[in-house]
């Protein structure tokens, strides 16, 4: 009798068990279900979002993970695809759902039959997983990205270069194998590396950033019959700033980047780049404001920031408390933002408006 109890006993155990891990499979496929919808439900230009004043605010925190580190984002001419880079901060690793790990993640979206579609990477990423810094070009036949991409394994973190991938014919959502950008043996011997973050004007000519053994400084290299040119410095007036990260305007009338906070400059009647101006506090805080775009449309300006919330409860805190501080998207991690670009018309020149 005692071992037909012990046995009933057993089966109850094991019973309750199956049911719990029922129950928690279908809370997980249901939050996975729910995090998809929030995607793919939406419809309309900037996934929907309340547009932003002249102050900076957080883009789509809903929508987004609050533990990732967001490198920047970026949006087609037409506003119907967008790309965005989320990573770990050094020395911290996300969990699930394979265990710890350090990666880059080119994360991309399009809308398919009136909705966003669910982020993914690109086709040709998942090998590496190395790919970051995307910009689409003007008419947006070509993506740009940097990439560790074919170097070493574990990919050598110094040997970044600038790739670009072609939209696939017939098809709009599909990029052909990436091709990486070559400026020529006078500039790999100068340099060593390919530069980072690049960014695309109406002509081809692209603009990017080099930090090898001395400070950060602006290149532009001029899209010539096809091809590259070598790549020249930017006039000194604009790197007297140590300029990273930059957006080049379309037409090349302007230049936004950053060295911690963002700054803006003009070109002037003889195309020379005036002195940079800070985008100031509607803008920029005692914490890192990098990586700037601005949509192509020329409504809004989308940047990365690592701000966070300054104000704790005076109250001791319980641990669930704690926990939802922690996932608070001002948490330390840097996060999207965006602001009105009318904010850009503030520092033109009384003379180019």
């Amino acid at each position: 009798m005692k071992k037909n109890f012990e046995l009933l006993g057993l089966i109850l155990i094991v019973g309750i068990l199956l049911i719990s891990c029922n129950q928690n499979n279908e809370t997980k496929l249901n939050s996975q279900t729910n995090f998809e919808s929030k995607f793919t439900e939406l419809t309309g230009p900037y996934l929907r979002q309340k547009p932003p004043g002249m102050k900076a605010e957080l883009f789509a925190p809903d929508l987004f993970s609050t533990e990732g580190d967001h490198g920047g984002i970026t949006f087609s001419a037409d506003g119907m695809e967008f790309s965005f880079t989320i990573s770990t901060l050094i020395g911290q690793s996300l969990v699930e759902p394979t265990g710890a790990f350090e990666k880059l993640f080119m994360m991309y979206s399009h809308v398919e039959n009136g909705h966003w579609t669910e982020p993914e990477e690109f086709s040709f990423t998942p090998a590496r997983r190395s790919h970051y810094y995307l910009f689409f070009s003007p008419d947006g036949k070509k993506i740009y990205f940097n990439s560790f991409r074919y170097k070493t394994d574990p990919p050598d973190k110094s040997s970044s270069f600038i790739w670009y991938a072609e939209r696939q014919t017939g098809d709009n959502w599909q990029w052909s194998e990436p091709k990486q950008i070559d400026f020529g043996k006078d500039y790999y011997n100068e340099y060593g590396l390919g530069g980072i973050y690049p960014s695309v004007a109406s002509n081809g000519n692209l603009y990017f950033c080099h930090a090898t053994n001395r400070p950060p400084s602006l290149f532009m290299s001029r899209y010539e019959n096809g091809n590259y040119s070598l790549p020249e410095e930017l006039d000194g007036a604009l790197n007297e700033i140590d300029g990273a990260h930059p957006y080049i305007a379309p037409d090349e009338s302007y230049i936004i980047f950053d060295n911690e906070d963002l700054f803006i400059s003009f070109r002037d009647k003889n195309g020379l780049w005036m002195k940079p101006q800070n985008l100031g506090k509607s803008v920029n805080t005692v914490y890192d404001e990098r990586r700037p775009f601005v949509s192509f449309d020329g409504k809004y300006l989308f940047f990365a920031s690592n701000r966070i919330n300054p104000e704790l409860p005076n109250e001791p805190i319980t641990l669930k408390k704690l926990q939802q501080l922690i996932n608070l998207p001002t948490n330390g991690f840097r996060h999207l933002y965006w602001v009105d670009a009318k904010i850009i018309d503030e520092f033109r020149p009384d003379n180019f408006k």
